[in-house]
């Protein structure tokens, strides 16, 4: 008996064992990283490097917004552009612009008198390039050429900037005037506008041109001299052309309005700001861009030596040539831009396609006053 129940005893007993759930066997422990096997810890993307220029003019900039303000002496910041130039540039960088104009004769005045009392106001100014010129002779500007970034871009120039101050750079082109030839639509034919500088000469234009009197616009011969130094044309050139019975008017506004009405089918020398206006009312006349070369006139602007607000003015002179600012400058202005990824503002019949840009430069002017009144004017033209 006892053995019976010690037998049913051990049967279940393994019955029960088999029915239980099974333990799985307790992992090993995962064995510690030695030396070799350290993990290593996660990194960042590395930051792009920032490069000497632009790390100084981060500096320039921060300069800038704590000076605040900025005083420029202008000849073209004149009512709605000024307003234009100077509220982009506040909703940009926070600068106060105080813009105090006149021309340019007057502010290289004022700002001999201020170096002489040591009490420079004005931060940068801007004009016609024979005055800052003349302001960088007598030390009152200074060289922004190696800072602005703006000036790093490549292939956006219609012409060199710095075209009529290659060496020093102290005065920049923001503007460009077009000198070139405008025809009245309805007295020449399409296809016969003049397409180079020798096309002036054909017969069928004698008496039927027209150009500014030299004896009271300098640009009316300055206009020569530029492409007698770049040997576009020559003395025999000029020679014919005082052949072709040149009609001579009081004024660029008078020679548009002559183009205008038909009374010449050529004018000689347009400028686009100029005529564009007869252009935007209507006038059937437009601009030609002669393919051996197109005179362009720089109005400039330069920095000033001892400035109160220094980084301000280099601030506001790279934005104003940078897109941005030449698409505010140009639309306000209605005028081309130096750059050309800048839509032209002005009316289509003034817009040209510069192929060859020659700028005039004050040496130009030097040479123009000597030859063309001294020789020209009286010998070939028949004036004196």
């Amino acid at each position: 008996m006892r053995k019976t129940i010690a037998i049913v005893g051990v049967v279940l007993f393994l019955v029960l064992a088999a029915c239980s759930p099974k333990t799985a066997p307790a992992p090993a422990p995962n064995p510690q990283p030695g030396p070799a096997q350290s993990v290593p810890a996660a990194r960042a993307p590395a930051a792009a490097p920032v490069s000497a220029e632009d790390a100084a003019w981060a500096k320039t900039l921060e300069a800038a917004k704590k000076e605040g303000k900025l005083t420029i002496y202008s000849y073209n910041f004149v009512g709605d552009i000024g307003l234009a130039m100077s509220r982009a540039f506040k909703d940009k960088y926070g600068i106060t612009v105080d813009i105090v104009t006149g021309r340019g004769a007057e502010f290289l005045e004022r700002l001999k008198t201020e170096k002489r009392v040591g009490n420079i106001v004005g931060d940068m100014t801007d004009g016609s390039a024979l005055h800052l010129k003349n302001m960088k002779l007598d030390g009152l500007t200074v060289s922004v050429a190696g800072e602005l970034p703006t000036l790093r871009e490549k292939g956006v120039w219609v012409a060199d900037i710095f075209g009529i101050d290659p060496n020093d750079k102290h005065v920049a082109s923001f503007n460009f005037s077009i000198y070139t030839p405008w025809v009245n639509t309805n007295l020449v034919k399409p296809g016969e506008e003049p397409k180079t500088w020798k096309d002036y000469l054909d017969p069928k234009w004698k008496s039927k041109m027209v150009l500014t009197d030299f004896l009271v616009s300098g640009g009316a011969y300055q206009y020569f001299v530029p492409a007698l130094r770049e040997k576009v044309i020559d003395e025999e050139f000029l020679k014919a052309l005082a052949k072709q019975d040149i009609r001579f008017s009081a004024a660029l506004p008078d020679e548009g309005g002559l183009l205008a009405r038909g009374e010449r089918a050529i004018s000689v020398r347009g400028v686009d700001i100029v005529f564009a206006r007869f252009a935007a009312e209507g006038a059937p006349i437009k601009a030609i861009a002669l393919t051996d070369g197109t005179v362009l006139s720089a109005v400039t602007t330069a920095a000033l030596k001892g400035a109160p607000h220094p980084a301000a003015a280099k601030v506001f002179i790279n934005w104003w040539l940078s897109q941005e600012g030449q698409s505010v400058y140009g639309k306000a202005a209605s005028v081309t831009s130096v750059r050309k990824d800048v839509a032209d503002f002005l009316p289509k019949a003034a817009q040209v396609t510069v192929t060859r840009p020659i700028i005039l430069n004050n040496e130009y002017n030097e040479e123009a006053t000597k030859l063309f009144r001294e020789k020209w004017l009286a010998k070939l033209w028949g004036q004196q």
